[in-house]
Formats: C-alpha cells, sequence, structure tokens
C-alpha cells in the first residue's frame, strides 16, 4: 500500500479554509496612540479581526474590510463596521463609507497578496484625512531563513508566513519604500518586528497545539508560554533586529502620509 499523504500540495486551492495565525501585529499597534477623540481607522484586510479588536481599544471606531466570509463574520463582533467585499470593489467602499474620511488607513499584511499594490495604494488615499496616516506591514522577503533556502537553491510556497503561498508580490526594506513614493505619499517612519524565535513557529505549533486540530492556532495565543515570549524574550529579539532589520525583521512596518 503506498503510504498516505499526511499534508496536501500546498498550491491546491481547493479546500477554501482560512488557515492565518490571528496574532495581533503589534508593528502596527505601536504606531497608534490612544484617543479619547472621534478618530477612525479604516482596516483593509482585517482578517478575524485581532488587530481591528487591539485599535478598538485605543479608542477608534474601526471599520473593517474584509473579502473572506468566514473571517468577516468574526470580525463584525469585534469592531465598529465591516464590509464584506474584495478591497479592489472601490465602488462598494465607498458606497458604504460615503463622504467619511479616516485619520488612519491600516494594511496590515495584505498588499503583498495583490497584483498591483501600487494601485490599491492610491485608490484608497482619497479616503485618508488631509492629515492622516497610511500603516503598512509587510512580510520582508531577505530575512534571514530565506536567504539561507534560496543559498540551498529552496524556493518553497507555505500555508502562511513570509512565504505564504498567496503572496504575489514579494518586498524589502527599499523596494517597499520605492512603492510608497511612487505613490505620492512620504515616509514618515520606518520600523520592525522580529524574525529570530518566528522562524521556528512550524515547530512551536506543533507542540503547543492540539494534536486533534493542528489548525488551533489560538492554542499558541492563549498560552502562557506565548505571554512569557511577548514579555522578556520579545524586547531582546526586537533590539537585535534594529541592528540588522533587513537580515532579521520578520515584517517591514511603515508609516506614511500624503504628500502636502
Amino acid at each position: 500500500m503506498k503510504k498516505k499523504l499526511e499534508t496536501r500540495f500546498v498550491l491546491d486551492f481547493v479546500n477554501n479554509d482560512y488557515p492565518y495565525l490571528e496574532e495581533v501585529n503589534e508593528g502596527i499597534v505601536k504606531q497608534v496612540k490612544s484617543t479619547e477623540s472621534e478618530a477612525s481607522i479604516l482596516d483593509v484586510g482585517a482578517g478575524r479581526g485581532a488587530l481591528g479588536a487591539a485599535l478598538c481599544a485605543l479608542g477608534y471606531e474601526v471599520w473593517a474590510i474584509e473579502s473572506n466570509r468566514i473571517a468577516a463574520s468574526e470580525v463584525s463582533d469585534k469592531v465598529n463596521q465591516v464590509i464584506c467585499a474584495d478591497l479592489h470593489d472601490m465602488n462598494k467602499i465607498h458606497e458604504c463609507v460615503k463622504n467619511k474620511k479616516f485619520n488612519y488607513i491600516v494594511f496590515s499584511d495584505v498588499l503583498e497578496h495583490v497584483y498591483d499594490p501600487l494601485h490599491v495604494l492610491r485608490s484608497y488615499l482619497p479616503l485618508l484625512e488631509d492629515s492622516g496616516k497610511i500603516l503598512i506591514s509587510l512580510p520582508n522577503a531577505v530575512n534571514w531563513l530565506n536567504r539561507l533556502r534560496f543559498m540551498l537553491g529552496m524556493f518553497n510556497y507555505e500555508m502562511t508566513g513570509v512565504m505564504d503561498r498567496t503572496h504575489v508580490r514579494f518586498f524589502t526594506f527599499k523596494s517597499a519604500k520605492k512603492m510608497l513614493e511612487a505613490a505620492e505619499c512620504k515616509v514618515i517612519k520606518v520600523d520592525s518586528t522580529p524574525f529570530i524565535t518566528r522562524a521556528f513557529l512550524p515547530i512551536i505549533k506543533k507542540i503547543l497545539s492540539n494534536k486533534n486540530d493542528m489548525t488551533n492556532v489560538k492554542t499558541i495565543i492563549d498560552s502562557p508560554y506565548y505571554q512569557l515570549y511577548i514579555k522578556y524574550i520579545y524586547p531582546i529579539e526586537y533590539a537585535i533586529t534594529r541592528i540588522m532589520p533587513s537580515l532579521f525583521a520578520f515584517r517591514i512596518i511603515l508609516v506614511c502620509e500624503k504628500n502636502k
């Protein structure tokens, strides 16, 4: 008998599941100050709403755009408004937001999934307040692990992460900044999140996840081990990453504003 395959081919898209680790993107959250005013945020590609909920906790009115119906149904309980639409469907989005302008527009791990990210950025600029900011998170394509793999002749897509099978665009710090400049935006801050412990996430998931449900990633987020990591290890990794971000960064974080 042939050995039963434990996993399907990663580029088999027949199964429309939603495998993404719903962590809060701390690289985005730290760029947003808490507020008591009527400020608002548009979260484009909101996923299941972990980030949106964290932004709501800072006092903002959060609108979420999410095309995946499974994720959109979950995010509706975490933010103020949900638009279940493809992020390219600007007619529907304008119809929903009407004349509203946002203080922040967030693209958290989204632009790498679209064919023309520059066009997407330009399309959303009219929804931003004149003094508003765009917050962008992109995976760092040339982190240390990918460099090692490429050197060994390995280029394999994965279900999630930097080599996510649905990524159609890959970015470095330089190319990300050039894209924002082409969109007539000014980059006012560059930040990052570390990729050291996170590089071993597949192994960690197998250890901490429920053996009967390997997709139950909440096991990791809710575990005391994760909380200890965030409190004690993450700050050390972040300090190391700041020294050589191109090598050790997982996410490229950009804070931008429209050119005056």
